[in-house]
């Protein structure tokens, strides 16, 4: 049982990831291209989101130049990839570092589905089939979530912000601390784990500990941040990008009823007998209310990848109600805490 869930597990995330370099793509945004990423040289904020491309950089660099000069001659030499690198827009001759690329981004989204199906397994008992297909669900819900273009950092986001999730609530300030560094170099939005732990310890710790703790967490993301700005502090663009006038407002004269109708009913399904939902879940979704307001003033507010920091836990809660309303047998933990 165990080997057809990982095959299912491997093939679901490869579909998922071509889906994801296909569909927009990697390389699109002309603030964030792939070989200005990996050198250093993209427009802020973006060029912040530094961890993965930095990781192509050091394996990149590692590979003896023979075998990349290889890769990309077997690239020019094979119609069916040159044809491929044409459609994805990506230079034949950073062959090596997309692949790379892809291949961590894969590891990414795959450990990320071990993570969510972990994380579920916090709250809720159930059968093995149902918390197996839970991990697969997570991740058949990721595509329409690709909009607009897709950036190198989005599956390590997601990554890395369940595996947060996990720290924060099994309380492991040890690991939980110098992970912040990690997260947040490859996104700022790392905060928001802060934010959780500030909402839901702050009557559940002592005074003392949660003090100390929310004061080393603060310190900690804000030393990252001051490190990465003074490196990148030459790079053009912004710390960040209004586009409340620009795109917005403009969403107001033609929303897409589709999308409209996609979030009430994801919801619906998220609310369903909220009070007897575990309090961290609610806590984490309600991260929501922050994003949505960064959305509105300094992102795209239909760019649903934007909110991928509450997929987490917006999909456990989707996931139970399901559940509930199959009269499914998912029986969540006795501990909250």
């Amino acid at each position: 049982m165990k080997i057809i869930y990982f095959v299912l597990i491997a093939v679901v995330a490869v579909s998922v990831t071509v889906i994801f370099v296909i569909n927009p793509g990697i390389n699109d945004d002309m603030h964030s291209k792939f070989e200005d990423m990996i050198n250093g040289k993209a427009y802020k904020p973006f060029v912040y989101r530094t961890l993965l491309p930095t990781s192509v950089k050091i394996i990149s660099q590692v590979i003896p130049g023979n075998i990349k000069k290889m890769l990309t001659k077997k690239v020019e030499e094979s119609y069916l990839l040159s044809k491929i690198f044409n459609k994805l827009k990506w230079e034949n001759r950073l062959a090596a570092e997309y692949f790379i690329a892809t291949l961590l981004m894969y590891i990414s989204l795959l450990g990320f589905a071990f993570a969510i199906r972990y994380l579920f397994n916090l709250f809720y008992i159930s059968s093995k089939i149902y918390t197996n297909l839970f991990s697969v669900f997570a991740l058949l819900a990721l595509p329409p979530f690709f909009v607009y273009t897709s950036f190198l950092y989005d599956f390590p986001n997601l990554l890395l912000f369940t595996i947060g999730l996990i720290l924060l609530k099994k309380q492991k300030w040890n690991i939980f601390i110098p992970f912040l560094i990690i997260s947040t170099i490859n996104k700022e939005t790392t905060i928001l784990l802060i934010a959780i732990f500030y909402f839901y310890y702050r009557d559940r710790l002592s005074k003392e500990l949660f003090r100390n703790l929310i004061l080393i967490q603060v310190l900690t993301y804000i030393a990252v941040k001051i490190v990465l700005y003074f490196i990148f502090r030459n790079n053009s663009g912004t710390f960040v990008e209004f586009h409340l006038i620009d795109h917005n407002l403009r969403l107001l004269k033609r929303y897409d009823l589709t999308i409209a109708v996609a979030f009430l009913t994801s919801f619906i399904f998220i609310f369903y007998k909220w009070k007897e939902k575990p309090s961290f879940l609610k806590v984490s979704f309600s991260m929501i209310f922050p994003l949505l307001i960064f959305a509105l003033f300094l992102g795209y507010i239909d760019e649903l990848r934007g909110y991928y920091e509450v997929f987490p836990a917006a999909i456990i809660l989707i996931y139970n109600s399901v559940a509930r309303i199959l009269d499914i047998r998912v029986q969540q933990r006795e501990s909250d805490y």
